[in-house]
C-alpha cells in the first residue's frame, strides 16, 4: 500500500509519465503519415516522370496529352549549371540545384528527388541523368538561337513540376489533426489531474470528518463524565471554605480556580457540540465592540466605516470576537498594537478584521490552527477557534487567520448583513 504522503508523487508520476508516452505515440503516428505521404508525393512524381518521358520519346503530341492526364504543368531538361536547355509547358529558366542536395554531381538515373515548393504550391521533381532525346521540328524549344534538327546526346537535369494542393492539404490536415491531438491529450491530462486532486481534498474532508465525529462522541462521553464529579468538587470546596481556618483560604483559592477552569472547559466542549446556531438576533457590532474592548488592559484601536448590524445570537457573537480579541491581545508579550476595523463588502457582507502585531502565525501551524484541541498556548485549550468558526459558519459565514503585512496576524470574519439593516440601506438609497 502506497503512503499516503507518497501517493501525490507516484499518482502524478504516473500521470505526467502516461501523457508523455501519449504525446510521443501521437508525434510518432504524426511523423509516420507524413513520411508516407512523402513517399506517395514521391511515388506519384516517379510515375508521371516516366509517363510523360516515355511519351516524349514518341513525340511532343503524345507528351503533351500525358502531362495533361498526369496533372504536369511542365518539363524541362537543363544543364548541369541548372540552366534551361529545353521545356515543354511552363517552367522555370533555372533552377537551384543545391535545393535538392546535388549540384550537378552524379546520381543513379533510375531515382529522383520529389519536394514541395511552398511559394509556388507546385510538387518539383527532378532526376540527374544522361539521355539521347530526339528533338521534333518546332515543338520544343532549345535555345533562343532556334531548334537543333537532329538527336543529341549530352549530360542533362530532367524536371518536371506539378499542382501539390492535394498533398499540400493532406499534410495540412495530419498536422491539424495532430496538434489538435496534443492539445486533446493536455486537456485530458488537466481534467484527471483536476479529479485527482479534487477526490484527494475530498477524501481528505471525508477522513477529516470522521475523526472529528469520533472526537465528538469522545468529547460528549468525556464532558458528560467530567461534570458529574467536577460538581461534587464544587460542593465540597464550598463546605471547605465555611470550615477551614483562614490561613488555609488562600490554598483553596487555587483549587477553586483550576475547578472554575475545568468547568469552563467543559462548557466550551458543549457549546461546540450542540447546535451552534443559537436563537439568532440583531446585534449591533458598534456596541458589541465597545463593550468588549473594555474587558482588556491593554489598548485595542477600533475604526468601522459602517453602521454594522448582523444577525446572530448575542452570546455566541461575543464568545467569538471575545475569543479573537483575547488571542490577538495575547499574540506577544508586549504591545501587540490591537486593532479592529469593520468594512462593508460586496453581496450585503460585513468583513470584521482583528489584527495585531504580535509573533504571528508559524507557517507549519496555518493548517491546524481550527483543529479542537490545538493550541500553542500553555494554559489555552485549542477550542476558541473551532468553535468561533462553527458558531460564524452557522450564520452563513466564515473565518480566516492569516499572516499581516508587516508582521503578526489577522483574523477576518465574514459575515452577512442582518435584514432590517440591508432593508433600511435600500430605502435611503
Amino acid at each position: 500500500m502506497i503512503v499516503d504522503g507518497r501517493e501525490p508523487f507516484f499518482v502524478i508520476g504516473s500521470l505526467i509519465l502516461a501523457f508523455l508516452l501519449l504525446i510521443g505515440l501521437v508525434l510518432f503516428l504524426a511523423t509516420a503519415i507524413i513520411e508516407r505521404e512523402e513517399l506517395r508525393m514521391q511515388s506519384e512524381a516517379e510515375r508521371a516522370f516516366n509517363s510523360v518521358f516515355l511519351a516524349l520519346q514518341d513525340s511532343t503530341t503524345k507528351a503533351l496529352k500525358t502531362m495533361q492526364e498526369q496533372n504536369v504543368s511542365g518539363v524541362g531538361v537543363y544543364s548541369s549549371m541548372g540552366r534551361k536547355v529545353l521545356s515543354l509547358g511552363n517552367v522555370p529558366l533555372t533552377i537551384p540545384l543545391a535545393k535538392f542536395g546535388n549540384k550537378g554531381g552524379k546520381q543513379d538515373s533510375n531515382t529522383g528527388t520529389a519536394t514541395y515548393n511552398k511559394e509556388t504550391g507546385m510538387i518539383e521533381y527532378i532526376r540527374f541523368s544522361r539521355l539521347t532525346i530526339l528533338l521534333d521540328t518546332g515543338e520544343l524549344t532549345l535555345t533562343e538561337s532556334g531548334l537543333l534538327p537532329t538527336p543529341i546526346d549530352f549530360p542533362d537535369v530532367l524536371y518536371l513540376h506539378f499542382d501539390g494542393e492535394n498533398y499540400y492539404h493532406r499534410l495540412m490536415v495530419i498536422m491539424f489533426v495532430s496538434i489538435l491531438s496534443i492539445f486533446i491529450l493536455i486537456g485530458l491530462f488537466l481534467l484527471v489531474l483536476n479529479i485527482y486532486q479534487s477526490n484527494r481534498r475530498y477524501r481528505d474532508t471525508i477522513a477529516k470528518q470522521e475523526s472529528l465525529v469520533n472526537l465528538g462522541q469522545a468529547a460528549r462521553t468525556l464532558t458528560h463524565e467530567i461534570k458529574n464529579p467536577l460538581s461534587a468538587i464544587t460542593i465540597q470546596l464550598a463546605l471547605l471554605r465555611k470550615t477551614l481556618p483562614k490561613e488555609n483560604l488562600e490554598d483553596l483559592h487555587l483549587m477553586v480556580q483550576e475547578v472554575d477552569r475545568l468547568t469552563q472547559l467543559t462548557n466550551k466542549v458543549s457549546d461546540f457540540l450542540r447546535n451552534p446556531l443559537g436563537m439568532p438576533e440583531v446585534v449591533d457590532l458598534n456596541e458589541l465592540f465597545s463593550t468588549l474592548i473594555k474587558r482588556f488592559d491593554k489598548p485595542i484601536r477600533f475604526r468601522t466605516e459602517i453602521s454594522a448590524q448582523i444577525l446572530i445570537d448575542k452570546d455566541r457573537a461575543r464568545s467569538v470576537f471575545e475569543n479573537l480579541l483575547k488571542n490577538a491581545v495575547e499574540s506577544c508579550e508586549g504591545d501587540p498594537e490591537v486593532e479592529v476595523v469593520i468594512k462593508g463588502g460586496k453581496r450585503g457582507l460585513i468583513h470584521i478584521f482583528v489584527m495585531d502585531r504580535g509573533d504571528g502565525i508559524d507557517s507549519k501551524d496555518e493548517k491546524k490552527i481550527f483543529d479542537p484541541f490545538f493550541t500553542t498556548k500553555i494554559h489555552g485549550s485549542g477550542i476558541g477557534l473551532s468553535i468561533s468558526r462553527q458558531f460564524v459558519r452557522a450564520r452563513g459565514g466564515n473565518v480566516r487567520l492569516y499572516s499581516r503585512d508587516g508582521g503578526g496576524t489577522v483574523a477576518e470574519v465574514v459575515l452577512p448583513r442582518s435584514i432590517h439593516t440591508t432593508k433600511r440601506l435600500e430605502s435611503e438609497v
